[in-house]
């Protein structure tokens, strides 16, 4: 008897020591446990605010000659999402709410196929200030079309973004992930929207991109869902490591949008050039991103 009271203690600490484990976060990545609960932020998110949040812009001064001839492809104009927003896979692309200091601001997201079917993917500056501390208030609406939230308004249960971001704002580590709670219905969110996007890290830069999110900052007004196709026109030589680029003329309000190949996230929209109009920005999805993704879904 004392052995198997001994055995099972031995067993429940291991348990214990192994939640604890998968609950840490891994190097390289930061998380912070939201403590707001989930129905005050849902109602902090009035029409009115959502309305008048602005759009969170990463606009860098102007570059030199040397980077613009590396991006001298044309660039690919926004198209505004023709269909139903609630079908899928349009249904796994939304807005994202979040206040930062004492101003409310939007930003993109996409869920994605996760253990949890919690995990919404945008950029780092959508979830932290980059090195600074988390947002506040912060909410996902998918299909989200001219005020309405069709399917629901989901708020984060835990930000996460890269360590290089979160203490240092280094652009090429600028993608975040959010885990949002359950609804009102015990629901997760990609029970909801009908499914998630996939993730790829580690591929060939070289590929077709189709660039989602909702540009919010003029001529855009931050309520219908857009898309850009382009190819890979070259990384940006300023960063370390090369981020990418692509032909977008989408604005402030569509960062964290994902760029899709095949049904994939490989990147997000990050950030452009005062004088690149037309060029939009993401991070390569390497192994500090998969080590986010990978932390973020058993959440």
């Amino acid at each position: 008897m004392k052995r198997l009271v001994a055995a099972l203690v031995a067993g429940v600490v291991s348990l214990i020591g192994a939640a604890s484990a998968a609950a840490a976060a891994p190097p390289g990545v930061a998380e912070n446990r939201v403590a707001q609960a989930r129905d005050a932020v849902a109602a902090y998110w009035t029409p009115e605010r959502m309305r008048n949040a602005l759009p969170a812009d990463l606009r860098r001064g102007p570059g030199t000659g040397v980077r613009r001839a590396a991006v001298a492809a044309p660039a690919s104009s926004a198209v505004e999402f023709p269909s139903s927003y609630t079908q899928f896979p349009a249904s796994t692309h939304g807005k994202v709410f979040f206040t930062s200091g004492a101003q409310n601001f939007v930003c993109s997201g996409t869920a994605l196929t996760s253990q949890n079917r919690s995990v919404v993917w945008t950029a780092g500056h959508c979830v932290n200030e980059g090195p600074g501390t988390f947002h506040t208030n912060w909410a996902f609406v998918p299909a989200y079309r001219d005020g309405a939230r069709p399917l629901g308004t989901w708020t984060a249960r835990t930000l996460m973004t890269t360590s290089q971001w979160r203490d240092t704002g280094n652009i090429a580590f600028d993608v975040g992930a959010a885990v949002v709670a359950t609804n009102a219905s015990g629901q997760a969110l990609t029970d909801v929207t009908g499914g998630g996007r996939g993730i790829e890290f580690n591929y060939a830069r070289e590929q077709t991109y189709q660039s989602w999110g909702y540009p919010a900052a003029p001529p855009f007004n931050g309520q219908r869902l857009w898309t850009c196709t382009s190819g890979y026109l070259g990384p940006d030589p300023f960063t370390s490591p090369r981020t990418m680029s692509i032909g977008c003329d989408m604005t402030g309000g569509a960062s964290g949008g994902g760029w899709v190949v095949g049904s994939s996230v490989l990147s997000v929209n990050s950030y452009g050039y005062s004088d690149q109009p037309g060029v939009m920005y993401g991070p390569y999805q390497g192994p500090e991103a998969q080590s986010l993704f990978a932390s973020a879904q058993v959440q």
